[in-house]
């Protein structure tokens, strides 16, 4: 028996812009809608000037569910997150009661491209 791949696809990254220096209030809490992911494995790139609570909503079909959170603190944070479904949106919250924080979010969503697309 022989096995035989033809590979004519590959993985490349397809990095979308989320956020930029998005201004979240006190208490403020935010939802943004994502592409729809082709492969369920994503990343996100997250610089914030405070702390901000991420988290990962899922769309089962009928309503929201929460699939993945973190407490992003001031800096950069990379979060790595594996989805369930395609549809997916991102809430963000900023717990503080009395500053604001400014977020910019990348999110890296890999596409499979056809070999001959290389260049």
């Amino acid at each position: 028996m022989s096995l035989h791949y033809d590979v004519q696809k590959i993985v490349v990254p397809h990095i979308v812009r989320l956020a930029r220096e998005m201004n979240l209030g006190a208490g403020q809490v935010v939802e943004l809608d994502c592409p729809r992911a082709t492969l369920l494995n994503i990343a996100f790139r997250i610089r914030t000037t405070g702390t901000v609570n991420l988290f990962v909503e899922e769309h089962n079909g009928q309503e929201w569910e929460t699939t993945g959170r973190l407490e992003v603190e001031e800096g950069e944070t990379v979060w790595h997150h594996i989805l369930k479904k395609p549809c997916f949106r991102l809430r963000l919250a900023n717990p503080s009661p009395a500053g604001a924080v400014e977020v910019s979010i990348d999110a890296n969503l890999p596409c499979l491209k056809d070999l001959s697309e290389i260049k």
